[in-house]
This record gives C-alpha cells, sequence and structure tokens, in this order.
C-alpha cells in the first residue's frame, strides 16, 4: 500500500551546501522513482527528475512535491523516458501527458542536492 509522503521525510541541506544556501549555488532536483503495472499488465519502471528554481519557498517546493505524489498515487505516470530531467514543475504538471496505469507498486520521491 502506498502511504502519504510527509514533509519531514525530505532529505535537509547538506551541512557543506548550508553556507551557500544564500546564493543558491547549488542545484536541487526532486527526484521520483518506483514501479508500476500497466494496463496490459506488464511490470514497468519510471525514473524522472524535476529542476527545483532557486527562487521557490520551502513552502512552494513542499506543495509540488505533494502535488506530483499524489498524481502518482492516482495512478496516473507522466510520459517520460527513464532519467528525464524537467525543466520546472511547470513543465511537468501543465505541459506534460500523464497517462493511466492499472497499479503503483511502490515510489520513492526526495529532493537530490548537487554542487
Amino acid at each position: 500500500m502506498v502511504r502519504p509522503i510527509r514533509r519531514s521525510e525530505f532529505r535537509p541541506v547538506p551541512r557543506s551546501l548550508v553556507r551557500l544556501r544564500q546564493r543558491a549555488r547549488y542545484r536541487e532536483y526532486a527526484r521520483f522513482y518506483g514501479n508500476y503495472t500497466s494496463m496490459t499488465g506488464k511490470r514497468k519502471r519510471f525514473s524522472f527528475s524535476v529542476r527545483i528554481s532557486p527562487r521557490l519557498s520551502n513552502r512552494a517546493k513542499y506543495e509540488f512535491m505533494v502535488e506530483t505524489c499524489n498524481a502518482l498515487k492516482d495512478r496516473m505516470v507522466p510520459e517520460h523516458t527513464l532519467g528525464e530531467v524537467f525543466s520546472s514543475f511547470g513543465e511537468l504538471l501543465d505541459r506534460t501527458v500523464w497517462f493511466r496505469i492499472r497499479r503503483l507498486r511502490n515510489y520513492k520521491a526526495g529532493v537530490i542536492y548537487e554542487d
């Protein structure tokens, strides 16, 4: 069974990047991956990332993550290639075609920080 994502489950900013927080010299990506059963009964994987704008507040990041996770839990997956990186949540949620799946087996969601 898929459980809801909690705010406390997001990874904190690594200590080495905390001093850079004011200028946002590091890049943040929201990463989603997991397994699902397609409408034809085949087991498949999904894996995609979304670049997070440094201008987004923590609350906005949280709301976009929750909206994406809720779409996954509603048995919808975006059309993408494995490992695709979307430029923004706007591209993912508004300009990407989402297709229906039979069952979401499992998924992981989190934020990745890069130098």
